[in-house]
């Protein structure tokens, strides 16, 4: 049988993951994302949405604060990619709904250029930081809407898709949050590592360390100043060895990131209220046994 899941406000970033989970807990169902047929289900976010519904409906936040509730009835679930103590709210970090894996692919050492950026919202600090980078480094280029420098060595495609193939001649690469919230780690950080770059980071130290070996990265808040954190990073650019040696470092300690990527291949204890509450609210579709009870 089909089920149809629609979005409500860019509820359709998190289709991917919402489909895998769906799926493995109705193994039986077909989905379908046609917004013109009546939903089973709505993904509801940030944005300004049309929809008319009144299924269940899921919250998702990819942003760095909640997403409101509809005002006649509440969700079934929030998946927040923030720390919050709503009882129906499940953790997933944002980075990742961008990346199913980060690595460091290409393990060129001979690097040509200091740094890169590449934004287009507005971060007073994180703009200092590279204004004063550049200053310190020429060969710090801005890729982004925001400050773009006009010198670069090449322009970004429309198609982005094998972006980070481009940034591997780039020493760093800028992975400074838009802000600072607890369990809020975008896909930056991990687009730096899959560029085969050193990351800069600002963001929630706890969260970083969570899920990155703190020696594989520069983070801009152990210190003082942000002029002291673009001398250090000079300084490591024009030293070969102090740079190869955060390089070569693994980029994980543990298996906590993995947990959350295995999100598309398995099961995982995090998921059970995921499976919980859809099991709850669509029981006609647990044939026979469910699968919660059967396989775990």
């Amino acid at each position: 049988m089909n089920f149809n899941i629609c979005s409500d406000g860019g509820g359709d970033n998190a289709f991917e993951v919402l489909d895998c989970l769906i799926q493995r807990a109705f193994p039986y169902i077909h989905i379908t994302h046609d917004q013109g047929e009546e939903p089973d289900l709505v993904v509801r976010s940030h944005f300004e949405g049309k929809l008319e519904y009144d299924c269940p409906y899921i919250c998702f936040s990819g942003e760095s604060y909640l997403v409101p509730y509809k005002e006649d009835y509440d969700p079934l679930l929030e998946i927040n990619t923030i720390h919050t103590n709503r009882p129906n709210s499940v953790y997933l970090p944002y980075i990742v709904f961008e990346h199913k894996s980060i690595v460091r692919p290409f393990k060129l050492v001979n690097k040509k250029y200091c740094s890169a950026f590449v934004y287009s919202n507005e971060v007073v600090n994180r703009e200092k930081f590279f204004h004063a980078l550049r200053k310190a480094e020429p060969t710090s280029y801005s890729f982004g809407k925001r400050i773009p420098t006009h010198d670069n060595p090449f322009e970004l495609p429309k198609d982005r898709t094998n972006n980070n193939k481009l940034f591997q001649e780039f020493g760093f690469y800028i992975a400074m949050e838009n802000s600072s919230v607890p369990g809020y780690i975008t896909e930056k950080i991990g687009f730096a590592y899959n560029s085969d770059t050193v990351p800069i980071y600002w963001g929630d130290n706890d969260t970083v360390n969570r899920f990155f070996n703190p020696e594989s990265f520069l983070n801009v808040a152990n210190y003082k100043t942000l002029d002291d954190a673009v001398s250090s990073v000079v300084q490591i650019w024009n030293d070969p060895h102090k740079y190869k040696a955060i390089l070569n470092q693994p980029i994980t300690l543990n298996n906590d990131l993995l947990d959350y990527q295995m999100v598309y291949t398995s099961y995982r204890p995090w998921q059970k209220p995921i499976f919980d509450a859809l099991y709850d609210a669509y029981p006609d579709l647990v044939l026979g046994s469910s699968f919660w009870n059967s396989s775990f």
